[in-house]
């Protein structure tokens, strides 16, 4: 299965319900799939297909949602762009991944037009609203208005699934931002992995308010696209009373944040005074809440169930998942490894540990990355000789197949020979 297969299926079986919703927009599963397959066709025009790649500079925002699906479509990959960063480094990206073409928003084109901007490839993809800035480039420009009039018959793209799909750029713990290169087969098989344990539907939905460059935020998307349940895209998290409104109003079943996404709502909103009337999960990624925060949050919403994940941008992204029943049995457990991961913990000498018994986190499996841009994943450290993933995270497993993370590998202070953990320090101290 392909990842644009997710939405081509929803689109069949739920036509007329909406998929994702903008605070300025919204649309259905069939408009989006017919919209999608007429950029397709229009890119397919343009030589674009196959092997290509394709970068998003964009937020959140209807026009860069038909885009990417467009994109995939035509058989080619994206490049999630953080918005965020800074010329220099969006340069970098550039540079490295060597899009064809560039979807841009109006927006980004202000902030990196003129003199001293971006470098852009030949083809800029934007909005009529973006297309005077976007002229100033001295590219190839065409706009989403423009593609969706030329129609099309969009042929099958020749790739298979395990062909790279998405590139999403992550920091990482190393500073330097680094291209994973994901496949069809990477995301669809931790999707459906995912929802294995978490057993979503049709009738869920979802509020998002972290950009779609972020590999959490594709996962929602995707997600949601695969059971084909409706994505509310939030403003922004700057005022957590704010999205507190949201969850309220917009009656989505469930929300997905890192730890100080739910310890700003604690703090800065209403939470435990009006939880969400129809929010039935929340999930946890990006690190663990304290165990005072853990309790905080179930004290607030008790008919809410409590989920949390531990993974990667390079494990497509998740690892391990822990649920409502277990994770307060399990206190500091991020969970077990899902049901297609090989979960090992490697000693010294890269030997597989047993139980109780702290080393890197290992994980394998058919949503471990094709690899870095940059051909760079071995040379980092990242891949093993035997294909696993190495997180750089140090942890343990207990008897169960629980993974306790306890650090990072590079952090360990060495003390008069003794190998300590800052995570440790600051767990005791906080």
């Amino acid at each position: 299965m392909f990842i644009f297969d997710l939405l081509r299926q929803s689109a069949q079986r739920h036509p007329s319900k909406l998929a994702a919703i903008f605070p300025d927009a919204r649309i259905g599963f069939r408009e989006l799939d017919q919209r999608s397959d007429r950029v397709a066709a229009a890119l397919h025009a343009r030589g674009i297909g196959p092997g290509d790649r394709v970068a998003i500079l964009s937020d959140n925002s209807l026009p860069s949602l038909v885009y990417f699906w467009g994109i995939l479509k035509a058989g080619a990959q994206t490049v999630d762009m953080p918005t965020l960063a800074g010329a220099g480094t969006l340069q970098c990206v550039l540079d490295e991944a060597a899009p064809r073409g560039l979807v841009i928003d109006p927006k980004q084109l202000q902030k990196h037009g003129g003199a001293g901007g971006l470098n852009l490839p030949a083809l800029v993809l934007t909005t009529e609203a973006g297309q005077a800035a976007a002229d100033e480039h001295g590219r190839t420009v065409a706009t989403l208005e423009g593609l969706l009039a030329e129609g099309g018959a969009v042929p099958d793209p020749a790739v298979a699934e395990d062909d790279g799909a998405l590139i999403v750029y992550t920091a990482g713990t190393t500073g330097q931002p680094n291209g994973v290169m994901l496949s069809h087969e990477n995301f669809v098989t931790n999707l459906q992995a995912s929802n294995e344990l978490m057993g979503l539907s049709d009738r869920d939905s979802i509020l998002v308010v972290v950009p779609l460059y972020y590999i959490h935020g594709r996962m929602q998307l995707l997600m949601h696209a695969m059971i084909g349940g409706t994505v509310v895209f939030s403003a922004g998290f700057t005022f957590p009373a704010k999205v507190h409104a949201e969850l309220c109003m917009s009656e989505v079943t469930g929300f997905s944040g890192v730890p100080y996404h739910f310890k700003q709502l604690l703090d800065r909103s209403k939470l435990a005074e009006r939880p969400p009337p129809k929010l039935e999960y929340v999930l946890i990624t990006g690190g663990a809440l304290s165990p005072s925060g853990l309790e905080r949050l179930r004290d607030a919403m008790p008919k809410v169930g409590i989920h949390l994940a531990y993974g990667q941008t390079e494990a497509a992204p998740r690892i391990t998942w822990i649920g409502p029943q277990e994770l307060f049995v399990k206190p500091g457990s991020v969970g077990r490894a899902l049901g297609n991961v090989k979960l090992e913990i490697l000693g010294p000498n890269e030997e597989p540990m047993g139980p109780g018994v702290v080393g890197e986190v290992a994980a394998g499996g058919p949503n471990i990355m094709k690899g870095y841009v940059s051909g760079d994943e071995r040379e980092l450290g990242k891949i093993d000789a035997q294909g696993r993933l190495r997180t750089g995270d140090l942890g343990r497993l207990d008897e169960d197949g629980h993974l306790f993370l306890t650090g990072r590998a590079k952090e360990l202070i060495n003390r008069a020979g003794e190998k300590i953990s800052p995570r440790e320090v600051d767990e005791v101290l906080l």
